[in-house]
């Protein structure tokens, strides 16, 4: 059993809600404070239009000043009186919720689970608020943060019971404090919200780009939708939208509004971005071809004179004039590096001796490597592989590969190039 309607003793405790004049929108008082609901849209990159909003709480002075949510959400004294403050923003968003236009879209709400852990209140609450407003359960979205509470156990049990009233479940700010996969796991969440700061910081680094790129795979894997939260900029939501993002919130598409526009139109903006983020696909690849031209050339004087000569180390000094190129190495049909790792001597004085257990391919096994089975694929087209970490000195790197003949025997020369994307 988890949360109830209040008793009438509690219940009148809680500030009642007030309609606003000339406005069918309604608020409350707390501790003289008048609260209101604000809402945020949540956009499907998809569908190019709101699917869900979230309810924002804010507070103001009689004079007209504003105070922060941060400040009103440490006013209460203890768990309880918290509780009763979180109730309180929950029951002003439903009904501001409910008396707008919003066709099907969801409700996201966000619920303090250290202290709905922490009071074990009973069950009932949600569920009579849900029937005071007509909103249909499966219209709610239950935010919580999963990294404050160390109960998991309890946390589960609570998350089940939302479950069966029929809302969503929604994991809050992943990726910041001590948030882990482990939770996801176990929570098994329908929808996951990356931290602000991972956005932030992706837009800023290609390489942060990669890891959030990997973590929405993750998280599709676990079978939850991402939102990424905190995009502000194009730059942003088009790096969210390269990372495969399911739904993107944040001030670029619209600030926060204590009326939802349902008219207001995204699919204009949605279509400008996914040209956007095709074109810097395309650019991408373009850049990539720019930056192995200039080696392709040398790349096919080393591929057949090994052909002719049958001597690797030779063949792969004709690459050792760019000073791009990091190491040659040859591998077998099947994927079995057989000649050893051939460094350019510019490159030597760099090899790192903390990867020494990993500097020696010999007898290596790449045949799960796209330069070996594309290479395999198209015999006798260089083949250029995106850029990707090298296990052979965690440095990122792209491959050249093409498939040669020697003595009726088919082999692929392979030769990596020092990539810096910064």
């Amino acid at each position: 059993m988890l949360e109830t309607a209040l008793p009438d003793h509690q219940a009148a405790a809680r500030p009642p809600l007030h309609a606003v004049p000339a406005d069918p929108m309604v608020c409350t008082r707390y501790r003289g404070l008048s609260l209101t609901s604000h809402f945020q849209p949540i956009l499907s990159i998809a569908h190019g239009r709101a699917v869900g909003y979230e309810g924002l709480i804010r507070a103001h002075h009689d004079d007209g000043s504003t105070e922060s949510p941060a400040t009103l959400l440490a006013m209460p004294g203890n768990g309880r009186q918290s509780l009763e403050l979180d109730r309180t923003c929950r029951t002003l968003h439903v009904h501001n919720f409910a008396r707008q236009a919003t066709a099907q879209a969801w409700l996201f709400l966000n619920l303090n689970s250290q202290y709905l852990v922490s009071e074990r209140p009973d069950i009932g609450f949600t569920r009579d608020l849900l029937q005071a407003t007509g909103i249909p359960a499966q219209r709610l979205v239950i935010e919580i943060i999963e990294s404050e509470v160390s109960d998991l156990a309890q946390l589960q049990r609570f998350i089940r019971y939302f479950r069966q009233l029929g809302c969503l479940i929604a994991i809050d700010d992943f990726g910041a404090g001590h948030s882990n996969f482990d939770r996801i796991w176990g929570l098994e969440p329908d929808i996951v919200k990356i931290d602000r700061r991972l956005i932030q910081d992706a837009g800023r680094s290609r390489r942060v780009e990669r890891i959030l790129t990997g973590i929405v795979s993750l998280l599709h894997e676990a079978g939850s939708l991402v939102v990424v939260e905190g995009v502000e900029t194009e730059h942003e939501a088009l790096v969210a939208i390269a990372a495969n993002a399911d739904m993107l919130q944040g001030f670029y598409f619209s600030r926060p509004q204590a009326r939802i526009d349902g008219a207001q139109g995204f699919a204009d903006t949605f279509a400008n971005l996914l040209r956007g983020q095709q074109w810097q696909s395309v650019k991408r690849s373009a850049d990539l071809q720019h930056y192995s031209r200039e080696l392709e050339g040398l790349f096919h004087k080393a591929v057949a004179d090994f052909a002719v000569h049958r001597q690797f180390d030779q063949s792969s000094r004709l690459l050792f004039a760019d000073p791009r190129t990091v190491r040659c190495y040859l591998l077998n049909e099947a994927g079995y590096q057989v000649s050893p790792n051939v460094y350019a001597p510019h490159y030597q004085q760099q090899l790192n001796a903390r990867f020494a257990p990993l500097l020696c391919g010999d007898n290596a096994n790449w045949s799960h490597k796209h330069y070996h089975y594309r290479a395999l694929k198209q015999p006798g087209v260089i083949q250029i592989s995106r850029p990707y970490l090298s296990v052979a000195d965690s440095r990122m790197c792209i491959t050249l590969s093409q498939t040669v003949k020697v003595l009726g025997r088919l082999h692929v020369f392979c030769c990596d190039l020092d990539w810096r994307e910064e």
